[in-house]
């Protein structure tokens, strides 16, 4: 009888030693993948590296967006792909990008914090993946006669060039406009339509308040793409959001600055440059003056960690950023 127990025990457990037999062989296997993959991947180099990079990202991407994945799977695969270097995108160190020229006046904003760099018809972006918005927006306008603007469209599209992917519908309900950082109107008035419609993806979007966004902000957007530039001809604008120690985020992560900064410059007769810096915190009124809100350059880079007009020599940047401009052009 104990015997016959026995034997009916080790036949019972047989299918599960079995399986158990076939998820060791699987583990041995994948260890063995990974450590050929990890000779192969450094034996590479770099260019043969990023696109191996760039494969898995795809991979992940496509097995992240499958509606069959439960919400916990996805996010252990984005954090695999937030450990994969290609996945920061651009890391800025230095002032001087390939093509940034077009966008900027001194090199683009340097900063620590890792950030992707997308390039527009009209305008650039550093895309700072962790915080869900642009860190900063930079555009040249140029006086063009020719140059016409469209209609809003109906929506907001996601920047599949973005791991975040922000959504449209992410903002709605949440009591935040989806706030332009390069302008729709300005970039339109100076690049045209296409140009125009390019500002409308969420790479160029941050959470404003109702009365900053239709108010004084837009007030000093209009003055810029109107007075300015019909005044002016030629302009560099640096745009974006500065945010409290902790800051709060909205749903999705998408963190809510606490202000936002602008910076203008321009190329006046003789080869001499002008600058004027305005910040603006989220809790303003309809019924601000701009002259309130000007600032130094300096008083910029301590609140973002931002380094602007890199490329100057060391005199004439010390010299423009630490003043600020005694009246609104």
């Amino acid at each position: 009888m104990g015997k016959r127990r026995s034997q009916k025990q080790k036949r019972s457990k047989g299918p599960i030693r079995k399986l158990w037999g076939y998820c060791k062989l699987l583990v041995i296997l994948l260890v063995l993948g990974c450590v050929a993959y990890g000779f192969w991947y450094s034996k590479q180099d770099a260019d043969a590296q990023a696109r191996s990079q760039e494969q898995a990202l795809t991979a992940l991407d496509w097995l992240i967006e499958r509606d069959e994945t439960k919400k916990e799977a996805d996010e252990v695969l984005r954090w695999i792909a937030q450990q994969i270097p290609a996945s920061q995108g651009i890391v800025v160190s230095v002032g001087d990008i390939e093509g940034a020229d077009i966008y900027t006046f001194a090199g683009v904003p340097i900063g620590d914090r890792p950030l992707k760099v997308l390039k527009n018809k009209g305008y650039i972006v550093g895309y700072d993946e962790a915080l869900k918005n642009p860190a900063w927006v930079a555009y040249r306008l140029e006086y063009d006669a020719s140059a016409s603007t469209v209609e809003r469209p109906s929506g907001f599209d996601a920047d599949h060039r973005t791991r975040a992917r922000v959504e449209h519908h992410d903002y709605t309900n949440t009591g935040f406009d989806r706030g332009h950082m390069a302008p729709n109107y300005a970039i339109g008035r100076a690049h045209g339509a296409k140009a125009q419609v390019e500002t409308f993806l969420m790479s160029n979007i941050v959470p404003q308040l109702p009365d900053l966004n239709r108010g004084p902000w837009k007030e000093l957007e209009q003055r810029i793409a109107n007075d300015y530039l019909d005044d002016y001809r030629e302009l560099w604008v640096i745009t974006g959001p500065i945010y409290s120690a902790r800051p709060e985020s909205l749903r999705s992560n998408i963190a809510i600055p606490s202000a936002f900064f602008k910076i203008v410059v321009d190329e006046v007769e003789g080869g001499g440059i002008r600058v004027i810096a305005v910040i603006m915190p989220q809790s303003v009124s309809g019924s601000s003056d701009l002259r309130d809100y000007l600032v130094s350059v300096d008083d910029v880079e301590k609140l973002t960690g931002l380094d602007f007009l890199s490329l100057l020599d060391d005199v004439a940047e010390n010299t423009l950023e630490a003043g600020s401009a005694g009246r609104v052009w």
